[in-house]
């Protein structure tokens, strides 16, 4: 009995969260939730805002106030942002508007952050015109999940090769830190000359794909710079257009935009692309040279 017992898988994500309610007329006490937040214990925190406020129109036939729901939202943005940059706990997240407030955080947890937010906006944000939550049955993708993808379209392609650069069973690298310390660079892609990763963009969540783009090339660079390389490159796995608004590609396409001009201008050899056999041949034609 005790031997076929297997442990509980822990969460990817626990932590708390709050939804951020709106009160559209100060003179009656109707209040709609319009966001959420989450964030782990000493973690940062992450968000989702409405950005469309058509269904508004139905309860209040007479006029809804549009462009002043936007410039709230446009605040309660920088709130968060700030708060972002600040390490501001949830709890002492506070909103300098009558007409905006927190809940109280309660727990939560899920597979990962993003879909943590997407099922909590989702449950509690009634107010999301129906055909914006038709395009929002979106699956996010991890990097783990779109390195397994990419390296099954990897393996037609490259065939014998493919073992000689692709990190299948022990990704990433150990190198040395201060004293004893040792860092973990997560990578999965090694020749003789160079370094290289896949990471996945397909996320709703701006923030998402900027930390997954600021952590492969901080890890990228690392790795370059202590195994004396000549080069590096980085993969992006990036989401279907018609899966998400085109407000929040756009954001996405932007972030990733971004990022490619500074990893190219620091010699990083960058490509994004939205299916993962597209991305096996572009990585197995930067890798084949240096297999010769």
């Amino acid at each position: 009995m005790l031997r076929s017992a297997k442990a509980t898988p822990k969460p990817g994500f626990s932590g708390w969260w709050s939804y951020i309610e709106f009160q559209p007329d100060i003179f009656s006490p109707q209040r709609f939730p319009i966001g959420v937040v989450v964030q782990a214990d000493d973690e940062r925190l992450y968000f989702k805002l409405l950005d469309d406020f058509k269904k508004f129109d139905c309860v209040y036939p007479e006029g809804f106030p549009h462009s002043s729901a936007k410039a709230l939202m446009a605040y309660a943005y920088g709130v968060l942002q700030a708060a972002i940059k600040e390490k501001t706990p949830l709890s002492q997240i506070l909103f300098d508007s009558h007409v905006l407030s927190l809940s109280r955080p309660v727990h939560t947890s899920g597979s990962d952050r993003e879909a943590a937010v997407e099922r909590l906006f989702s449950d509690v944000v009634a107010m999301v015109p129906s055909n914006v939550k038709k395009v929002r049955e979106f699956a996010s993708i991890d990097t783990a999940a779109a390195r397994k993808l990419v390296n099954e379209k990897l393996k037609e392609i490259a065939a014998m090769d493919f073992e000689r650069f692709v990190m299948v069973d022990h990704p990433g690298l150990l190198v040395p830190g201060d004293g004893n310390d040792r860092h973990y660079l997560d990578l999965n892609l090694m020749t003789p000359k160079s370094c290289g990763a896949v990471a996945s963009a397909v996320y709703k969540s701006q923030q998402s794909v900027e930390l997954n783009l600021l952590k492969a090339g901080l890890d990228l660079k690392t790795c370059r710079k202590v195994k004396n390389l000549e080069s590096a490159g980085l993969f992006l796995l990036t989401p279907d257009p018609s899966s998400m608004e085109p407000r929040e590609f756009r954001r996405i396409e932007e972030t990733i935009g971004e990022h490619e001009w500074k990893l190219e201008r620091d010699g990083f050899r960058f490509v994004s692309m939205q299916e993962p056999a597209d991305l096996a041949r572009e990585i197995y034609d930067w890798a084949k040279p240096a297999l010769a």
